[in-house]
């Protein structure tokens, strides 16, 4: 099984080559490299320890002229080139890099764009998210891929944020002081824009009536707040099951559309989405059939960043059914992993289900000495895993001897 890390490239901005040469020393085979992220502020524990990195939503490479306009009139700010040189780094290192893209959580371009963002059922947009099923938006992450298919040394793309995000959102002093089930934050979750109304349509859906019944749900459970059954369960009571289904029908649909038409724009690239098997999930996974979205990216994302092994086994069950390569993701934050064994525990058995990667979050956010810990991972091939995607890619990215 491979070792892998997500990393911001501003890990790499005062000593880009010392930072890869530590990062190859504790065995990592592969950085999944933020390309385009939305803002963040991290507490540094590696490159700088103890510095506070405040940064912006934005691209982290310099744009290529040749992928021309996508026409939609959005755009991420560049904010720099520390993608560039921190993987020429990885590179020279002997570490392979994936361009990991946050796509649809943006801030400022839902800001920006209303009309463009998630909308719930009362009408109100969300400033944190643009809508799978606008055609801008599907316009704006096809460039997005294309031209980080075209940076340098990149041998890969990761997608996250390539479907629907929810309601609930970390950032502006967010409040609630309502009892929300996990049903009602679905609920708020729904989109209802002029795109996904135009969807519901096609699909014979009554947009107007889900919209009142997701309403009714909602209004009710403010005002009279009442024990979570199973999720699904509650969301066939507000809905019915008819509706409930096509809901989730449309919206697999709108999700597994973007994705590929992210593989379009990637050209032969190797792709891999952030997915889960859960068809409620709204927190940057892609959501849906996954079948569809293996087919369409040829590799499948799954990770429980919240310290939830069962969820995280479950889904990479569920990955693994659809025949794609599947990659475990894991928080090697000391919130999340305890202890080195409880870190070989996770990695024991997602390569025992199959993935053929174990990809951790995040350098430069977990602890220093826990790089240590990857030296000691299980290593070497695992069974069923076609190992392609490494083998073709990790040849373009070999440093000359």
């Amino acid at each position: 099984m491979r070792t892998e890390i997500f990393a911001h490239p501003l890990s790499f901005r005062r000593a880009s080559r010392a930072e890869a040469e530590r990062l190859r020393a504790s065995g990592v085979d592969r950085v999944r490299l933020a390309y385009a992220y939305h803002g963040g502020r991290w507490l540094l524990t590696t490159s700088d320890p103890a510095a506070v990195v405040d940064f912006p939503a934005g691209r982290w490479f310099a744009r290529h002229d040749d992928c021309g306009d996508d026409g939609s009139g959005l755009s991420l700010p560049v904010l720099g080139d520390e993608a560039t040189e921190a993987t020429a780094a990885l590179v020279a290192s002997g570490v392979a890099v994936t361009g990991w893209l946050v796509g649809l959580h943006q801030s400022g371009l839902a800001t920006a764009r209303p009309d463009l963002a998630l909308r719930n059922a009362f009408g109100h947009p969300y400033r944190h998210a643009l809508c799978p099923a606008q055609p801008e938006a599907v316009r704006y992450a096809r460039t997005l891929v294309a031209e980080t298919a075209g940076q340098p040394g990149v041998s890969g793309l990761e997608l996250e944020a390539f479907g629907y995000l929810g309601w609930q959102h970390q950032s502006a002093h967010d409040k609630c002081g309502a009892a929300l089930r996990p049903v009602d934050r679905w609920l708020l979750s729904l989109c209802f824009c002029s795109a996904c109304a135009t969807r519901f349509a096609g699909a014979g859906i009554d947009g107007d009536e889900t919209a009142a019944r997701t309403r009714a749900a909602v209004l009710a459970q403010l005002a009279d707040p009442r024990p979570a059954g199973g999720i699904a369960e509650d969301a066939v009571t507000a809905l019915g099951q008819d509706l409930h289904d096509a809901v989730l029908a449309v919206r697999a649909e709108v999700t597994g559309d973007l994705v590929r038409a992210a593989a379009e724009a990637s050209g032969e690239l190797p792709l891999s989405v952030r997915a889960t098997d859960d068809p409620y999930a709204c927190d940057g996974k892609s959501s849906g059939d996954l079948h569809a979205l293996a087919s369409a990216a040829g590799s499948l994302t799954v990770t429980n960043l919240a310290g939830d092994a069962c969820a995280l086994r479950r889904d990479i069950v569920a990955a693994g059914r659809t025949g794609a390569q599947v990659t475990a993701g894991w928080h090697l934050g000391a919130a999340q992993t305890h202890t080195e064994e409880e870190l070989l525990d996770i990695a024991r058995q997602a390569r025992s289900h199959g993935a053929g990667s174990l990809v951790l979050y995040a350098y430069d956010l977990a602890p220093a000495p826990r790089l240590e810990w990857l030296r000691r991972l299980p290593r070497g091939p695992v069974a069923g895993d076609p190992a392609t995607y490494d083998r073709q890619h990790d040849r373009q990215t070999e440093p000359a001897r």
